[in-house]
C-alpha cells in the first residue's frame, strides 16, 4: 500500500512540489502589494501550466522516455560489446602479426646464416678455381719460355751455321788453291762412284 509520504519520494512529485514552494515564496512578497494582483495572477498561471505540462510529461511520456533511455542503455551497451570484440579481434591480430614478426625475423636470420655460408663455399670455390687456373698460366707459361728458349737455340744454331757458312765461304776461296778444289773434286768422284 502506497503512503502519501512514499508518493512525496517520487521525482514526479518533485516537480508538484517545488513550484508549490515557490508560489508560497512568491505570495510572501506579494502580500506587501495588495493592489497589484495581475503580475501575481501570471505567475500563479504559469505555475499552474508548469504543473500541468509535468503532470503530462510524468504520466504519458515517463514510460515512453524510460523505454527510449532504456533502449538507449541496451545500444549502448551493445555497441561497447561490439567495440570490446572488435578490441579483442584487433589483439587477437597484433598478437599473430608479431607472433609472424618473431618467426620471419628467425627466418631471416636462417637464411641470412644460409647465405653466408654459400658465400663462404663459392669464395673458396672461387680461390681453388683461381688457383688452378694460376697454375695451369704458369704451367702454359713456361711451356711458351721452354719453347722461346728452344727456338732461339735453334734460331742461333741457324744462324750460327749461317755465320760459319758466310764465314767459311769468305775464308775458302781464300785459303783454297786450286790444287786443293781438283783434289776434292777428285775425291768427291771416287766417293759417290762406290
Amino acid at each position: 500500500m502506497k503512503t502519501f509520504g512514499n508518493r512525496l519520494m517520487r521525482p514526479g512529485a518533485l516537480f508538484l512540489i517545488i513550484p508549490i514552494w515557490l508560489l508560497l515564496a512568491e505570495s510572501a512578497g506579494a502580500a506587501e502589494a495588495a493592489g497589484d494582483w495581475r503580475p501575481m495572477y501570471d505567475l500563479i498561471l504559469r505555475y499552474v501550466n508548469f504543473i500541468i505540462l509535468a503532470f503530462l510529461i510524468i504520466k504519458y511520456a515517463r514510460k515512453p522516455l524510460v523505454n527510449f533511455f532504456k533502449e538507449k542503455s541496451q545500444d549502448v551497451k551493445k555497441e561497447i560489446e561490439k567495440i570490446e570484440a572488435e578490441k579483442e579481434e584487433i589483439r587477437l591480430q597484433v598478437k599473430a602479426l608479431q607472433e609472424s614478426h618473431a618467426q620471419g625475423k628467425e627466418r631471416l636470420e636462417q637464411i641470412k646464416e644460409r647465405i653466408i655460408s654459400q658465400g663462404r663455399v663459392r669464395r673458396q670455390g672461387i680461390v681453388d678455381d683461381a688457383k688452378l687456373e694460376s697454375k695451369l698460366l704458369l704451367e702454359n707459361a713456361q711451356r711458351k719460355i721452354d719453347n722461346q728458349l728452344i727456338k732461339a737455340g735453334h734460331t742461333l744454331r741457324m744462324e750460327m751455321i749461317d755465320l760459319a757458312f758466310d764465314s767459311a765461304l769468305d775464308r775458302l776461296p781464300k785459303e783454297v788453291t786450286d790444287q786443293d778444289s781438283r783434289r776434292f773434286i777428285e775425291h768427291y768422284l771416287e766417293y759417290t762412284h762406290q
